[in-house]
């Protein structure tokens, strides 16, 4: 009898120990994963995996307790200089419980004492991202180059621009760039001059040889934890239009931002990776379609040009539901300007067999539907349509956002913490459970 009840004992008490143990472990890993989706922000973080700990733990077990502990690890999207008490990027959960027994207490053995830990990160390696960041450096986004200081709307971008990127951590996140208007004559150039209103079809956008990118997505933004001050991403974000091709200039086309942004995505993505745009503007969209009168697919005049807006809003949208992209919207000082309907320079009608003039009127725009003639920049017909796109920019940059991804700087200033915003935004929502030594 006394070989049956430790054989009871053991198969029994012993038995219920390991599966209570197994059912704290599924706590603890369920606490912890929660919890680290909550991170960098460690009191949140400790008060939902309390929450998960709790509506997991085994209900058999008399008492249960869970202790929690703020760690740091470098392998993650964002590395921010971590700090436990400050920004913490991992979250350890330990479990202890007892379970009684039955019969190994005539042995004096009166329960068993189970624990289980878990680690969890947010944001992780585990989960890279590409991001394409369209930046607007149209002719509202002033810089430095009117002379002492006297605008630094596209610094401030850069300041911004920059800050993402010491936040986020190569090759775990690797970034590109494009620019609106086009930046350079040739997508490969480094850094040509920049199209002006004038000389390159209707500032540029027109031009055959346009070029948008100024970065094809890489992970060489950063070496041993610092900026790269070789790199291109770099280079073109730094202050002042000497040290960059990105200058301010030109007329803004939200449709083809979205495009080229996605493009990027299309060319230099990582397959089954998480894709992102970062999307910044200034100004309403006064430029629907970019492309000559001979345009099949976006007719000057067409629904493009009359709703330049909406149109943005459905490409974003698309972007978003059939090809899984999350878009970051960004409002720079916008006011509350209506979305106008395309409208070009006013532009002498032209000749058989010669270029087209400049303005009839310096700075003078026309609206297609009320003036006559009316061109596009390289267009010898001209465009004729309703005016039909109110809705304000701000609305508009609402609608192109992933839900909860629109960020807004009401007036000129820095943007420093939307970026960081956003970068931290990005890594969150990848928790994963790592090994101890992580």
């Amino acid at each position: 009898m006394f070989c049956l009840l430790g054989i009871c004992a053991f198969g029994i008490d012993v038995g219920n120990a390991y599966y209570a143990k197994r059912q704290l472990q599924s706590a603890v890993d369920a606490a912890a994963l929660a919890g680290a989706q909550d991170l960098p922000n460690g009191t949140t973080a400790q008060a939902t995996a309390a929450s998960y700990g709790a509506a997991n733990s085994p209900t058999n077990l008399p008492a249960f307790a869970f202790t929690y502990q703020l760690k740091c690890t470098a392998t993650a999207i964002v590395a921010t200089g971590c700090s436990s008490s400050v920004n913490p990027n991992e979250l350890y959960v330990n479990g202890t419980a007892t379970t009684d027994t039955w019969f190994a207490g005539l042995f004096g053995i009166k329960h068993f004492n189970v624990s289980a830990h878990a680690n969890a990160c947010s944001p992780c390696s585990s989960t890279p991202v590409d991001i394409v960041i369209a930046i607007d450096r149209t002719g509202s986004m002033c810089d430095t180059k009117y002379g002492n200081n006297f605008c630094t709307d596209l610094d401030n971008a850069k300041d911004g621009v920059q800050t993402m990127l010491k936040l986020l951590n190569p090759p775990y996140a690797q970034v590109g760039m494009v620019a609106f208007p086009p930046v350079q004559t040739t997508s490969t150039a480094v850094c040509n001059a920049p199209y002006n209103s004038l000389s390159s079809g209707w500032n540029g956008y027109d031009a055959p040889d346009r070029g948008y990118l100024t970065d094809a997505m890489n992970g060489n933004y950063k070496v041993n934890g610092a900026l790269n001050a070789s790199s291109g991403l770099v280079l073109h974000t730094t202050d002042g239009p000497a040290s960059s091709c990105i200058q301010a200039g030109g007329s803004t086309s939200y449709s083809e931002a979205l495009r080229q942004a996605k493009a990027e995505l299309d060319r230099n993505g990582r397959p089954n990776i998480p894709d992102y745009i970062v999307f910044l503007t200034d100004g309403e969209a006064n430029l629907g379609s970019v492309y000559g009168v001979n345009s099949t697919v976006y007719p000057p005049g067409g629904p493009e040009d009359q709703q330049p807006c909406h149109t943005a809003i459905g490409l974003a949208n698309d972007y978003k539901t059939k090809n899984g992209i999350t878009i970051y919207s960004i409002g720079y000082a916008l006011g509350t300007k209506d979305c106008t309907a395309g409208k070009w320079p006013y532009v002498d009608p032209v000749p058989a067999g010669k270029k087209n003039k400049p303005p009839a009127v310096p700075g003078h725009y026309c609206d297609p539907a009320t003036e006559s003639p009316c061109q596009h920049g390289q267009g010898t017909v001209a465009e004729v349509g309703p005016m039909g796109d109110t809705i304000t920019s701000r609305q508009t940059l609402i609608q192109i956002a992933s839900t909860g991804n629109f960020y807004e700087k009401a007036s000129a200033g820095d943007l420093d913490t939307i970026f960081s915003a956003i970068a931290t935004d990005i890594g969150q929502g990848s928790s994963r459970l790592v090994d101890d030594n992580f």
